[in-house]
């Protein structure tokens, strides 16, 4: 079956890294914003009608041509790219987003590179078929609810990839990247253990919409909001024992939007929560201008990067018509007891 495939699969994705690390957290169905932080990371660059090589087709041939997509050239060389999950929902071209990643993991082992895409809440809500969040732009990008939830099937254009190429969890150089957070309790049971009872979970809920899994409830890896939301006294020990037993010295998650639209840091920078609202698309409200006073939020595209060990917050603060970016502000973050600020 689809669980036993599953564990048959590539081991845990554990220091494999050779190049430069860059983190993208919840993109919410945003083509543009996505494309533009593929860009500026010098990671990905996407073809346009009429480029050599562009298609309209999905990779299954299955349903109406792609809306955006049209193929993509992994320039990122060396450099492993982690998208923490959420890539669906609220706004309008998951599929598309789908299969730019799709096509990503492909090209970059030519050159050294690996792309990772990790599962999300919204992922998970969508192989159980709850689609609450779903936008009318999503449907009819999929050709319909019809041709959209055959696509999420576990053997579907999107499903399969999930329940078959996608990681609950990676570490990578040092760093523990999970869309939400990770109990110790978890931790504990190892990471190959873990992982492989996480997939195999994720493929049953796929395959009968129940989460009958504890790991895929409120408190597990795709849903926790305690160290996001509690008091750093409680949680931060609880990350320290996290991090000491999966062999990393910090924690990147997405999840839990950041409402200042900046990389937020805490635990002295051994969690960094860079959610930061990326998708205009799907929350257009945190995007307009006096957000933070009308709306009580404010959005950036942004992306984490982790270079020789140390990380960097990146963000792109202004943005060329092309989609290049004109001017990005980097922030280094250091690992440091008394470091609690945002950035």
């Amino acid at each position: 079956g689809v669980a036993a495939a599953l564990l048959g699969a590539v081991g845990v994705p554990c220091c494999w890294a050779t190049g430069r690390v860059v983190a993208v957290a919840d993109l919410h169905g945003d083509w543009d914003h996505a494309v533009d932080i593929l860009r500026a990371a010098g990671l990905a660059e996407v073809l346009r009608e009429g480029d050599e090589g562009s298609a309209g087709l999905p990779p299954t041939g299955a349903g109406p041509p792609l809306g955006r997509f049209r193929g993509a050239r992994w320039i990122g060389g060396d450099a492993t790219l982690v998208q923490t999950g959420d890539i669906v929902d609220r706004g309008d071209f998951a599929r598309d987003l789908y299969a730019l990643f799709a096509e990503l993991r492909r090209l970059a082992p030519a050159s050294g590179g690996r792309v990772v895409n990790l599962v999300g809440n919204h992922e998970l809500l969508n192989l159980m078929g709850d689609l609450r969040y779903v936008s009318k732009g999503d449907v009819e990008l999929f050709g319909g609810k019809d041709l959209r939830r055959a696509a999420w099937k576990p053997d579907g254009e999107v499903g399969r990839q999930i329940v078959e190429e996608f990681e609950p969890f990676a570490v990578v150089e040092g760093t523990l990247l999970v869309h939400a957070g990770l109990l110790p309790e978890d931790a504990a049971l190892g990471p190959e253990a873990l992982r492989a009872a996480l997939r195999e979970a994720l493929a049953e809920a796929a395959a009968g919409g129940q989460e009958r899994s504890r790991l895929l409830k409120s408190h597990g890896p795709f849903w926790v909001r305690q160290f996001a939301t509690g008091a750093e006294g409680t949680v931060c020990p609880q990350l320290d024992e996290t991090l000491r037993l999966v062999g990393a010295s910090r924690m990147i998650v997405g999840h839990t939007q950041v409402d200042e639209g900046r990389v937020k840091v805490r635990c002295g920078g051994k969690m960094l929560m860079a959610d930061t609202i990326i998708s205009k698309n799907g929350y257009p409200e945190c995007w307009r201008d006096g957000s933070m006073r009308k709306e009580g939020c404010a959005a950036s595209r942004s992306y984490v990067e982790i270079r020789n060990g140390s990380a960097v917050a990146v963000m792109l603060t202004k943005v060329r018509e092309d989609g290049t970016a004109e001017h990005m502000e980097e922030t280094p973050i250091p690992i440091g007891e008394m470091l609690k600020q945002e950035l």
